[in-house]
């Protein structure tokens, strides 16, 4: 396939991000393709955390900055900090997918899918870089431009057509 193809999907609270990455995800694993997803926590207040009683909690606790529990296929990392989204991307690159879909992190630049409900929610987000494709709400009464793909959030036949399209190439 060539490069890792990265794509962000923005939109506010609660308009169905998660939802969107979760079909994508399933979409593209059935075409076995490996997919990485960054999720930006958004609701405010700490992430929820193991057991303060595992090992790795227990060093993250004596003062690691970094905590990795490695066994049976799988790597759990607690670490301390936020990084850059461009330090993500790679940290999520060591899994070798073939995309990585970024949820939230509306500020940054990578190509984005934007949900929208309400108008209002477009006038907000309309300026936002690199759009390429708006999953709107039946009612979100925007104008979108004629320029702008923009597709019914529940037409999930023609949303995952576009991601198809999108991933080979049709960018």
């Amino acid at each position: 396939m060539g490069a890792v193809i990265i794509l962000q999907v923005t939109g506010f609270k609660n308009c169905g991000k998660t939802t969107v990455i979760e079909k994508w995800t399933r979409l593209l694993q059935a075409r076995q393709l490996q997919v990485a997803v960054i999720k930006h926590h958004g609701h405010g207040g700490p992430l929820s955390m193991p057991s303060p009683e595992t090992d790795s909690m227990r060093l993250l606790a004596a003062g690691a900055v970094n905590s990795m529990a490695v066994g049976d296929g799988m790597v759990q990392m607690h670490m301390r900090g936020e990084p850059a989204l461009e330090e993500l991307v790679m940290l999520a690159g060591l899994a070798k997918p073939d995309v990585v879909l970024i949820e939230g992190y509306k500020d940054a630049t990578y190509p984005k899918a934007v949900l929208v409900r309400t108008k209002e929610e477009w006038l907000r987000l309309r300026h936002s870089s690199n759009i390429r494709l708006v999953l709107a709400y039946e009612d979100a009464g925007a104008d979108f431009g004629e320029e702008m793909t923009v597709l019914d959030v529940g037409d999930d036949d023609r949303i995952n057509q576009w991601m198809l399209d999108y991933i080979e190439g049709d960018r």
